[in-house]
C-alpha cells in the first residue's frame, strides 16, 4: 500500500471518529489558545477602554487570520515534504477537487512570497 493510501486512511478514519473523540485531540491546544485571548483582551481593555467582549473579539479575530495563514504555510511544508495534494486537502477539511481554490498558493506558478504568520514569528526572533 502506498504511502498516500495509507496517509489517505487514516484520515478518513480521524473523520469517522465522533466528535468527543475528535475533538480531544485539540482541546488542549484550544484552552492555551482561549487563556491567551483572555489575558491579551485584558491589556487591551486597559490601554484602549475596550469592553471585554470587544476586546475578545479583535484578539480572537486578528489570531485568526495568522491561524488561516498558518494553516496555509502548513499545507505548502506538507507538500514540498511529498504529501499528495489532494490528502493536504482532505487534511484541512476541504474537498480534494477543491484544493487549488482552498490553497491557492500550492499552483506550480504560485507566488510563494511572506504571510502574515511569517510577520509574526519575525517578532518573535
Amino acid at each position: 500500500m502506498s504511502d498516500n493510501t495509507t496517509q489517505r486512511k487514516a484520515l478518513q478514519q480521524l473523520q469517522n471518529e465522533p466528535d468527543q473523540e475528535r475533538i480531544a485531540y485539540y482541546r488542549k491546544p484550544f484552552m492555551v489558545l482561549w487563556a491567551a485571548v483572555q489575558e491579551a483582551s485584558s491589556e487591551l481593555q486597559d490601554d484602549y477602554s475596550l469592553s471585554p467582549e470587544l476586546a475578545q473579539l479583535w484578539v480572537a479575530e486578528q489570531l485568526r487570520q495568522v491561524s488561516d495563514s498558518l494553516v496555509d504555510r502548513l499545507a505548502e511544508i506538507a507538500v514540498a515534504h511529498g504529501e499528495s495534494k489532494s490528502n493536504v486537502a482532505r487534511a484541512a477539511g476541504a474537498s480534494p477537487d477543491n484544493v487549488l481554490r482552498r490553497f491557492p498558493r500550492l499552483k506550480t506558478d504560485a507566488s510563494h512570497g511572506r504571510t502574515l504568520v511569517d510577520d509574526v514569528l519575525d517578532t518573535l526572533e
